[in-house]
């Protein structure tokens, strides 16, 4: 008898914490030492992650959200609050909500973009016609690892003077013509959930190349406080200097990330090894297309989407289900357009046909999982069981 819903056992779930021994030593390191906030760890980790990833200057975050909200009001704080909601910032469809609502905290309005039909990322010359004399930034969003269009991005928003945010969230160690993501813009933000390229349990990164952007979010994520705890000469004596934000890391999540950042390389090499396995194992297979297929060079593997030809919603769900009951999780990215979730569609009105690119992603594509605690006989069996149950 098969088991019920509740019961089903995942054999290969869609992502993993990959944790050893020296993350536990590191975080016991903290946890003996009593300093839990305001440490060395978190700098040390700034400093590692700069090192190995090539980036000038990076500030620590609570989480990417967190990141992106800094971003955008760092850059607009000029603005009049109380005309702000009239500029626009340029937002993907095709996204996680994260993305616009960073925009929306920051007091701004998403102007959402439909992606384009291979890879996922933001249709560029929709987004060049949507440009007005509201327009002041856009939110470059890296779909699912792959670069979006971050060059023509930057060079339209250098000719109409805008600012470029860019969400890195799953695009760690990708880069466009060997230059890193996140540094073509103002800002890059970059995540460290549990299932990402790697983890601090929670977390974000935000990345820059100009100094006093960097001393401007550092000030910011911390209150505006204007002296850190390592330079007051007599303790619990500062000043606040600007609004700010609880938006530090803590020195637990960042002792993770300096051992999490030993074994990236590795974890980056399982997830090609993964994606390609699969790759080839679904070439064989009628009625689906793997997005972005045709992009290797650059890219950073998170997951492989598909996308199942003549199948309705209410089909590709079932086989979600389906699968899960076989003990393999997948997941959507993403469920909806951002439009058509409910809080924006009653903010701004939902016109699906402005958005039929993200549409086919949310309804009739599924996310298979590549990450490196899997192997390459996980992907061989994804394969064979996504065969047989589209088959049935």
């Amino acid at each position: 008898m098969a088991q019920d819903y509740e019961e089903q056992v995942i054999v290969i779930t869609f992502g993993k914490p990959m944790v050893d021994i020296f993350e536990m030593k590191s975080v016991k390191e903290v946890l003996e030492s009593g300093i839990y906030v305001h440490g060395e760890k978190t700098q040390e980790f700034e400093g590692a992650f700069c090192k190995q990833f090539g980036y000038s200057h990076a500030v620590s975050v609570a989480n990417c959200t967190a990141g992106l909200h800094l971003a955008h009001y760092t850059l607009t704080k000029s603005i009049n609050s109380k005309i702000k909601k009239q500029y626009e910032v340029l937002c993907p469809a095709m996204t996680h909500v994260a993305t616009a609502h960073a925009i929306e905290l920051a007091g701004l309005k998403p102007v959402f973009i439909d992606c384009n039909a291979d890879d996922g990322n933001m249709d560029v010359e929709i987004m060049e016609a949507h440009i007005t004399d509201k327009t002041v930034g856009v939110a470059a969003m890296h779909f699912n690892g792959i670069p979006c269009d971050i060059k023509k991005i930057t060079k339209l928003a250098e000719a109409h003077n805008l600012y470029v945010v860019e969400d890195c969230a799953i695009s760690l160690g990708a880069k466009v013509d060997g230059q890193p993501v996140g540094t073509f813009g103002q800002f890059g933000a970059f995540s460290f959930h549990p299932v990402k390229q790697m983890t601090t349990g929670e977390g974000g990164m935000v990345v820059m190349n100009d100094p006093s952007n960097h001393d401007q979010l550092a000030v910011e994520r911390a209150f505006g406080v204007d002296r850190a705890h390592k330079h007051r000469k007599i303790a619990g004596l500062y000043d606040v200097t600007m609004l700010g934000f609880n938006y530090r890391m803590a020195e637990i999540p960042a002792a993770m990330g300096i051992e999490q950042l030993k074994k990236f390389s590795k974890f980056q090499k399982q997830r090609k090894q993964n994606y390609f396995t699969l790759a080839s194992a679904l070439d064989q297979i009628d009625g689906i297309t793997i997005k972005g297929g045709q992009i290797y060079d650059e890219r950073s593997y998170y997951c492989l989407i598909v996308h199942l030809e003549n199948m309705s919603s209410y089909e590709r769900n079932q086989l979600s289900f389906n699968l899960k009951k076989e003990g393999i999780q997948t997941s959507i990215y993403y469920p909806h357009p951002v439009p058509r979730l409910k809080y924006y569609a009653e903010q701004y009105g939902y016109e699906p046909a402005l958005y039929p690119n993200s549409i086919s992603f949310a309804d009739h594509c599924l996310a298979l999982p590549v990450a490196p605690h899997l192997t390459e006989n996980n992907m061989i069996t994804i394969a064979e069981l996504l065969e047989g149950l589209i088959k049935c």
